[in-house]
Order: structure tokens, then C-alpha cells, then sequence
């Protein structure tokens, strides 16, 4: 009863949430619009961020390949999950700077299958046999961009052509400097996501980051009203570059409990250049590459 009743204040929830469009810009930035003041000062928190994340060695690289537990929980989290279970060991490759990427699943229904993206065309790989491309898996079209653009994703928003500072917040008990980053314009619209990292003022690393989702695969009334968050948290040095090895989370903004969570994403085994090129293009034929896309 008590679901049935969750579900139900959801889906009205969601009813007169239609219409509306999420909105990530702060108060200084609807108050004082982007100045040339706020834009450098954003430019050189974010660079210096970018610098500390050790991003200027990801360009000596071209793949990268890791194990995750990913965790999804609660009713978004059923409705959102991109794998058959809502916990699911897997193993992902990557490849720097595009969005051409693979997953494949090490326990549960589709145990031993991969699927990914060759310049967003979607094909799955069953063991023993050669990749077959079919009709897009919406729900793993939308994922492996995803969780692929969260781990460059200071490097990505570094060229975003609107970029500026938004102010500051203090939360559980840190003190953080907020960028705005967008492409177009600075007001919500459908062609461009907004994001807001959170630069950690003493550390200077991004440990936050707001998100809208005007592309998802959940194409229920209301959904432009919706947007995420993410907790990067357990840095590693690998190779030079700090890769969050716990990535969290969150429906419309980060939480001061890390329980109310959606999704957890555990990492292991994170390695660069583990694995040939030739793995993420199964078809020789369709070489050019799938790269950077905002």
C-alpha cells in the first residue's frame, strides 16, 4: 500500500512538473547575468581545478578500462537503471575524448554479454560470437555516454563556451567555489545541458557537480523539470590523473545524507591502455571517430 501510494504522489509529482525546465543558474547569475568579471574568475577556478585533477596527462592516453559494482536503489532507481538488476557487476572500456565505449556484464542475466557504441551506432556481443549491430538499447545508449562523460567530465566542461562563476556555497561543512557551465546560452533550453561544479575551495578539486537531463531515456511528462548530482569521492592517482573511484548519485541535488541516493557506481581495477582500440571498433569499416561531442 504504502508503494502504491509513493507511486501515485510520483506520477502527480511528475503531472505538474510538465512544462517546466530545470534550471541550474544561481542567484548571482540570474541577478548579474554572465559579466566578463564572473567569466574569468570562473575560467581560472575551473582551469586551476582541471589542473589539479591531473587532466593534462589524459591526452597521453587513449583507452582506459575498469571493474564497477553499480549499485541503483529506491523507485527512481528501479525506473532508471540501465542494467537487468539493480546491483550488477561489470566491467567498462572507454576511449579518451569520444564517446565510443563498451560494457560488459560479469554476473547476472546477460552475464558474458557486451554492449556498446561505435560512433553511437549501439551492437551487443554474445561469447564466442562477433559484435551484432541492432536497434538502440535506449537505456544503455543513454548510460555509457553518461558514465563515460563523468569521468572526463572536468575536462569536457572546460570547453563549454559559456563558463563562469556562480557564486559559492558551504556544505557539509566545506566551503565550495560554483561554476556554471552551458553551450548557447546561459538560459535553460532544450539543445544544451547546464552543469554547476563544485570546486572544493581548499582542496580545488571538483567533488560536486549539478547536472539537467534534457536528453534521458524516461521520456515521462514533467522529466525537463528533473535534474542530477553527482558525489566524486576516493581519488586515486593513476598515472597522474585522479580518478574518483566512488561515484554517487543523486535526483535534483546533492543530499547531506549520502543514503538517499539513487545510484553508487564502487570502481576497480582502473588502468589506461589495458586494451587494444580495435575492441571499441568491432566494425573496421566505420573508423572515424566518435569524439568529442559536449
Amino acid at each position: 500500500m504504502k508503494k502504491n501510494i509513493l507511486y501515485s504522489m510520483l506520477i502527480t509529482g511528475i503531472i505538474l512538473l510538465n512544462g517546466c525546465m530545470a534550471d541550474m543558474r544561481t542567484a548571482l547569475i540570474k541577478n548579474e547575468g554572465i559579466t566578463s568579471e564572473n567569466v574569468a574568475k570562473g575560467k581560472a577556478i575551473l582551469d586551476s581545478a582541471w589542473k589539479k585533477h591531473g587532466f593534462e596527462n589524459l591526452s597521453k592516453h587513449k583507452t582506459y578500462a575498469f571493474k564497477a559494482t553499480d549499485t541503483w536503489r529506491g523507485l527512481m532507481g528501479r525506473m532508471g537503471k540501465p542494467w537487468p538488476e539493480a546491483e550488477s557487476n561489470v566491467s567498462f572500456k572507454f576511449e579518451v575524448g569520444t564517446f565510443n565505449s563498451q560494457v560488459t556484464f560479469l554476473d547476472g542475466k546477460r552475464e558474458g554479454i557486451s554492449a556498446g557504441l561505435q560512433n553511437w551506432k549501439y551492437y551487443e556481443i554474445e561469447p564466442g560470437k562477433g559484435a551484432e549491430f541492432i536497434d538502440v538499447n535506449k537505456k544503455i545508449n543513454f548510460a555509457l555516454p553518461a558514465y563515460h562523460y563523468f569521468f572526463e567530465m572536468v575536462d569536457r566542461l572546460k570547453t563549454a563556451s559559456i563558463i563562469s562563476y556562480a557564486g559559492e556555497k558551504e556544505f557539509r561543512g566545506e566551503k565550495y567555489d560554483l561554476i556554471i557551465c552551458t553551450w548557447g546560452s546561459a538560459e535553460p533550453h532544450m539543445e544544451d545541458d547546464q552543469y554547476v561544479a563544485w570546486i572544493n575551495q581548499k582542496t580545488g578539486m571538483m567533488e560536486y557537480s549539478e547536472y539537467t537531463l534534457r536528453d534521458n531515456y524516461l521520456k515521462i511528462p514533467g522529466y525537463k523539470a528533473f535534474y542530477g548530482a553527482i558525489e566524486m569521492k576516493d581519488f586515486r592517482n593513476i598515472m597522474g590523473v585522479m580518478v574518483p573511484h566512488e561515484q554517487i548519485v543523486y535526483l535534483n541535488g546533492v543530499k547531506k545524507k549520502e543514503k538517499r541516493h539513487v545510484h553508487k557506481l564502487r570502481v576497480t581495477d582502473f588502468k589506461f591502455d589495458s586494451f587494444d582500440l580495435k575492441d571499441l571498433y568491432p566494425n573496421s569499416e566505420d573508423r572515424v571517430s566518435g569524439a568529442n561531442i559536449k
